[in-house]
């Protein structure tokens, strides 16, 4: 499976953007919980919808550059981390990123950068059980055009 994703948060960011329809721009504000950098970029995959908050599924993308706030990739999920509040993270690679080229599941993802990111996210909330590259499948058909869009990228 190949969906399109777009950054919101570059690796090593310290805050968070978002994207706000009514200005038709990006707004920046310190993320409430987090202490250390964004491990990897951090985004989400449009038309898709997740109902524990209310916006796109989130997608934590791994690659080797620190991508901008606003760019759109092809990923391929590879893992999901599924989190005890319903805000589950797909865990997905770039798809042009040579580094990456290789990975398809979750165990071919390098174990350092799993460990950073359940790091990061055990610095202020319950990590959550990770999942493979299937359930992060079924969850994307699952959310996918829910809110009457076509759907996420190629997904």
């Amino acid at each position: 499976m190949i969906c399109e994703a777009v950054v919101e948060d570059p690796r090593g960011a310290t805050c968070r953007h978002a994207w706000d329809p009514a200005r038709g721009s990006w707004r920046v504000y310190r993320h409430p919980h987090a202490v250390s950098p964004w491990p990897a970029n951090y985004g989400f995959l449009p038309g898709t919808w997740n109902p524990a908050d209310g916006d796109a599924l989130d997608a934590i993308i791994l690659a080797t550059a620190a991508l901008p706030t606003g760019t759109r990739l092809w990923v391929r999920p590879v893992g999901l981390l599924r989190r005890p509040d319903g805000d589950h993270k797909v865990l997905a690679v770039a798809v042009d990123d040579p580094a990456y080229a290789d990975v398809r599941w979750l165990a071919d993802v390098p174990k350092a950068d799993l460990a950073a990111i359940e790091a990061w996210f055990q610095e202020w909330d319950a990590l959550g059980v990770w999942h493979d590259a299937g359930e992060a499948e079924r969850l994307i058909r699952s959310a996918a055009a829910r809110d009457g869009s076509p759907g996420p990228g190629a997904c």
